[in-house]
């Protein structure tokens, strides 16, 4: 499928007139429905909740403009859109008919079959083994990247966490849920009053100040980092504990985990992978967003991480 408006109607008929047997998530700004074309192919739709019409237009309008900037294997594709505003009849108190705006706005994405990250940290004991969280973490980090770096002008995404990483049959990550995002041209920072991001994923400088940056992203992708590596209490428990303290019970765990599976060189090299993403989490989640390093410095150390035959090479070399 091509980028195309399509109507209201086509997106209800492919989604079983949006039942709640086809929900595959919901955020604060819609819920998303699989469906399935007439050709059999699968999609995601994404119907965006109307509270205020003014308001509704703006937030399509924005994640419309920024979808469309975004031409990345590993950024969930957009293939249609729709914003349709219909008259229907309604009756008054006193009995009169009158014709009221009914709208109608929603987006069609392609469909990941893995569903989100959040379903598989379920538990700290979930089935992903240390070569696919590692995968995990690299790839959303190049997808970070590629939004930070590497467009024109760059887009913070403003909420990241597991519900917005999507993983695809091949468990690639993929960033969805634009909604929120935000190009902020020269500025570096700047201060608002609006709500963004999820809770427990807020840096303090948004929290105290109001202020967003790329560090927002950077912050966000600590957390995230932390609860791939040692599982959906990981933030919990490092704010329980100091650095040291943390990054040492995390050697210790997965030392323990990956010695049932592998030895000598490739044991080391494996552990040594888990101990630099879990410093670079803990870089990302500093207070102070100043010490907070870039995507390009992070992209810098995972790849010289890279393992053949047991050891790590450095792909810089």
């Amino acid at each position: 499928m091509e980028l195309e408006d399509v109507s209201f109607q086509f997106l209800r008929e492919i989604t079983d007139g949006f039942s709640k047997e086809r929900i595959i998530g919901e955020g604060a700004f819609g819920v998303v429905y699989k469906g399935v074309t007439k050709n059999g192919d699968d999609v995601a739709v994404k119907k965006l909740k109307l509270r205020d019409v003014n308001l509704d237009f703006k937030q399509f309008q924005n994640e419309f403009y920024n979808l469309t900037k975004l031409k990345h294997q590993n950024i969930v594709q957009i293939l249609g859109y729709c914003y349709e505003i219909e008259k229907k009849p309604f009756v008054m108190p006193d009995g009169r008919e009158v014709l009221e705006d009914k709208t109608y706005t929603a987006f069609c994405f392609e469909y990941l079959h893995n569903g989100t990250l959040q379903k598989h940290l379920s538990d700290e004991f979930c089935k992903l083994d240390w070569h696919k969280r590692f995968k995990i973490i690299k790839g959303t980090c190049d997808d970070l990247k590629y939004i930070h770096e590497d467009l024109q002008e760059p887009i913070y995404h403003l909420d990241l966490k597991p519900d917005n990483i999507l993983l695809d049959k091949d468990m690639v990550p993929k960033i969805a849920d634009f909604g929120l995002s935000r190009i902020l041209g020269n500025e570096l920072t700047r201060i608002t009053r609006r709500p963004y991001g999820t809770p427990g994923y807020q840096p303090p400088e948004y929290i105290d100040k109001g202020e967003i940056s790329g560090m927002f992203d950077i912050f966000s992708l600590g957390v995230i980092m932390i609860r791939i590596v040692s599982g959906p209490k990981g933030y919990a428990d490092y704010q329980d504990m100091s650095s040291h303290e943390y990054l040492n019970q995390v050697r210790i765990d997965w030392r323990n985990r990956l010695q049932a599976t592998c030895t000598g060189d490739s044991l080391e090299a494996y552990c040594h992978q888990v101990e630099t993403c879990t410093q670079i989490a803990l870089d990302c989640v500093q207070k102070d967003s100043q010490k907070r390093p870039d995507i390009l410095k992070i992209i810098e150390k995972l790849n010289e991480l890279e393992i053949d035959n047991g050891k790590v090479i450095s792909t810089n070399l």
